[in-house]
């Protein structure tokens, strides 16, 4: 053997380098456990809301007499506000006050006024109970959608999956800028983190309007709109997200997107209308960003703005929560805070000592000397 020739390793040593220790096993399969559930967890989710639709709650507006509008109050699905005529019930379906209305005429003839872009499903239940209500009284009816959907989108879906796959993009972005910028450990951190949110938001959504838009041909006529619900929306869940990461790390943000991904998405109602949705995601539908995201599409682009008030709310706290969270990190980790408490200790410590009297401020005198 040469002078400087290194002997080979043995084996056994070269093996053990390439050979997986029990903690490399258990890690791997706690991730594979872990991304078996979220899978499981999310068919789970969208199947118990969307695969077996069944209606649950139908406000309704009618036109009546007494009379019918009690046998039709009669029917636990339905909740039933009266009104004086047709106008005021076709008004009711687009205002967004009703997801359906009937109207007995005095010839003997129902209408029935829907809305397709509130959902197809929606309407279609909502025709099959008001053409069921006016065979049972011999009646014959009509059907008239007050908020069609649009050609490109007959089934009013393209709303529902431009909110869900823009709250994947904004959440799992607001991630990254994390981990890419660092926590919130300043207000100059805090100030970056959310002009890089904000141009994000802005490309997402100017990427969705314009293929929704000009491309699709799905959501047409109400452009900036569009383009500012879908703004709003992704700043809402961006910045949420932001707020819960630098706020208390990086696991609770990863929980929070779980969540949205798995039940708020469900809650969304988006194939289905909220009116077909068990107890358990129509209580959440007014909660979730998604849900407030569809509905407040759905109105901008098919019913003149009327009934967006409450999502744009909701998306507004969502976001204002965020702000919040991700300012009062950025403030506790730069040591402002603590720098102002310690000067208001000591402060006020000094100003005990001067109504004691037990020492004097530099450059006084004493008045006995």
């Amino acid at each position: 053997m040469g002078k400087h020739r290194t002997p080979p390793r043995p084996a056994a040593e070269t093996a053990t380098r390439t050979t997986p220790s029990r903690a490399d096993v258990r890690n791997v399969a706690l991730v594979m456990a872990a991304l078996a559930v979220v899978v499981i967890a999310m068919i789970a989710s969208y199947s118990g809301a969307f695969a077996k639709p069944t209606l649950h709650h139908l406000s309704v507006a009618v036109a009546a007499p007494q009379q019918v509008v009690d046998g039709i109050r009669a029917q636990d699905t339905l909740e039933v506000t009266p009104v004086t005529d047709a106008t005021a019930a076709r008004d009711a379906v687009y205002e967004r006050t009703a997801d359906a209305a009937f109207v007995l005429n005095p010839d003997g003839h129902m209408d029935v006024y829907v809305a397709g872009g509130g959902g197809r499903s929606v309407a279609n239940a909502a025709e099959t109970v008001g053409r069921g209500i006016a065979q049972n009284a011999g009646l014959t009816a009509s059907v008239t959608d007050v908020a069609p959907s649009t050609t490109a989108d007959p089934q009013g879906t393209v709303v529902f999956y431009a909110v869900i796959f823009l709250s994947i993009g904004a959440s799992v972005g607001a991630t990254l800028f994390g981990r890419m910028m660092g926590g919130v450990h300043a207000p100059s951190t805090l100030v970056w983190r959310t002009l890089s949110l904000v141009a994000f938001a802005a490309l997402l959504a100017g990427g969705v309007t314009l293929y929704t838009d000009v491309i699709l041909g799905a959501l047409t006529g109400h452009t900036w709109s569009v383009f500012g619900a879908l703004f709003l929306y992704a700043m809402a869940v961006g910045g949420a997200v932001t707020g819960v990461a630098a706020a208390f790390g990086t696991v609770a943000s990863a929980v929070l997107t779980m969540f949205l991904v798995i039940v708020g998405n469900a809650a969304a109602a988006g194939p289905v209308g909220k009116p077909l949705l068990s107890g358990f995601y129509t209580a959440l539908n007014a909660v979730v960003p998604q849900g407030s995201g569809v509905a407040l599409l759905r109105s901008v682009q098919y019913f003149g703005g009327n009934g967006a008030m409450t999502p744009l709310v909701t998306l507004l706290c969502w976001a204002a929560v965020g702000c919040l969270l991700a300012g009062g990190a950025a403030v506790v980790r730069s040591g402002a805070l603590r720098s102002a408490l310690n000067y208001r200790a000591t402060h006020d410590d000094h100003s005990s000592t001067d109504r004691d009297g037990a020492v004097l401020r530099p450059r006084v005198t004493s008045p006995t000397g």
